[in-house]
């Protein structure tokens, strides 16, 4: 009887330090603006996205006027897990995105803008730098966005 008890304990343990491992260091994933998109320039991407039109279709936070009801909200892209409901969200999946939307999803109501990498590079690092992204924990660096242990 004592043995059943002691290895009951010790299943518990296990599985309570495996949860408490995925709900603290693996989900959600936490993404670090700063290192999100590389090269990108958030004051030439909100530029870009002002140009482009893209705030008569979506609400973008610090974009004048960016009201648009047609696409989806894009203030709180960077927790979002996946781009267009179909493209895990990466950087090179946001430039992707931005650049060919209708070759990832045909039926798409976004247009295709001629969008060069440049500016869609600069147009996610605007996006990703929104604020709304959550930082990493203190004492849990690392370098960059991911599903990576922290």
């Amino acid at each position: 009887m004592g043995r059943k008890i002691a290895w009951g304990l010790l299943a518990f343990l296990v599985l309570s330090g495996l949860v408490f491992y995925v709900f603290a260091y693996q989900w959600p994933p936490v993404r670090d603006p700063a290192l999100t998109m590389p090269d990108g320039d958030p004051a030439q991407g909100r530029q870009a996205i002002v140009k482009y039109g893209c705030s008569s279709c979506h609400v973008i936070p610090n974009v004048r006027q960016a009201t648009g009801r047609v696409g989806p909200k894009l203030e709180d892209i960077g927790r979002q897990i996946y781009l267009a409901g179909v493209l895990p969200n990466t950087p090179d999946n946001m430039i992707r995105w931005i650049m060919h939307p209708r070759e990832i999803a045909p039926l798409t109501a976004m247009p295709e803008l001629d969008v060069s990498e440049q500016e869609a590079r600069d147009i996610g690092a605007h996006l990703y730098g929104q604020g709304s992204v959550r930082q990493s924990r203190p004492g849990h660096g690392g370098s960059g966005g991911g599903h990576s242990p922290r």
